[in-house]
């Protein structure tokens, strides 16, 4: 059996410390090879993991993208340097080649436990199937927006982020931490079952599309001026209708969503979005069918 090769990413955001400690946690309970399927581990971004910050000049997250003009900052931005360093040792072609990537991540906002996609590949659907299947986690499929691109697990040939909060910088949850081990602990014998026949994907799929982002209210002079709505707290995955609540501003005047068309928000109030200037992003649901293609590409990973 060929062995095939998983790289499992935490500390991309170097704040982001509980993937890094289930990482260690189960490093010391495990063998790294089980089944044909290998491990590999790596903090993405140590520098900041180190600092305690999310990035040391631009977020990781968003550096694993081709063009003249990122390329001019190599040897200059430490991110940039970092993922091409990433792409040359695991990637397909690297000297350590993994055939799928994993990108462990929290988040501040009430996400629960959750699978990001970004894009429409077969070998992505294939594996959060298999994931939405055993647990039953939400799917945020993430794609065509052009502000944010360059995305860690986009560079491999087969991946997906798993996103857990709600949990703040900086701070350890133990039960957080227990997710990821679940999660991580579960990934080899979901993988091994499928290729041996021994389940089958669900017929379908609940998926939640990326749609847009939207801001805080903000006054002349560019500063946030507006708090996300007490309704909207928390609030992560439930529909938002036209006439609902999101923002509070600070002359107490309630902003409310005046679209047509039903929105799953998610990532709401998530504090490093601030930087990007949004205040949540929001989805429309989607129920996608499984299709045989999903398991025979991801099989001749």
């Amino acid at each position: 059996m060929t062995v095939q090769r998983i790289l499992i990413v935490s500390g991309t955001h170097g704040n982001e410390i509980n993937p890094v400690w289930a990482v260690k946690q189960f490093n010391r309970k495990e063998n790294s090879l089980n089944n044909g399927i290998e491990y590999e581990f790596i903090i993405g971004n140590p520098a900041a993991y180190e600092k305690g910050c999310r990035y040391v000049d631009v977020d990781l997250n968003r550096s694993f993208k081709e063009s003249e003009n990122f390329d001019q900052h190599k040897n200059s931005f430490y991110e940039i340097n970092r993922a091409n360093f990433l792409v040359d040792e695991f990637g397909i072609d690297g000297s350590k080649p993994c055939q799928i990537a994993i990108d462990l991540h929290t988040t501040t906002a009430n996400m629960g436990t959750s699978i990001v996609m970004y894009g429409r590949r077969s070998k992505d659907f294939c594996l959060a199937a298999l994931l939405q299947n055993k647990f039953g986690l939400p799917i945020y499929l993430h794609e065509k927006d052009k502000a944010q691109t360059g995305f860690l697990v986009e560079a491999w040939p087969c991946g997906l982020v798993i996103e857990i909060g709600a949990v703040a910088q900086n701070f350890y949850d133990p039960k957080i931490i227990d997710r990821f081990l679940i999660i991580i602990s579960s990934l080899r014998e979901e993988i091994d079952k499928l290729k041996n026949n021994l389940i089958e994907l669900p017929r379908e799929l609940v998926v939640h599309i990326h749609q847009g982002s939207i801001d805080y209210p903000r006054d002349e002079k560019g500063e946030i001026d507006g708090l996300i709505h007490p309704e909207r707290l928390n609030q992560d995955w439930k529909m938002i209708k036209k006439g609902d609540p999101l923002f509070l501003d600070s002359q107490g005047k309630i902003h409310e969503y005046d679209g047509e068309k039903l929105i799953w928000p998610v990532f709401i109030g998530e504090v490093a979005y601030k930087e990007k200037k949004i205040a949540l992003s929001y989805t429309k649901k989607e129920v996608i069918f499984s299709k045989k293609q999903w398991v025979q590409e991801f099989e001749n990973l």
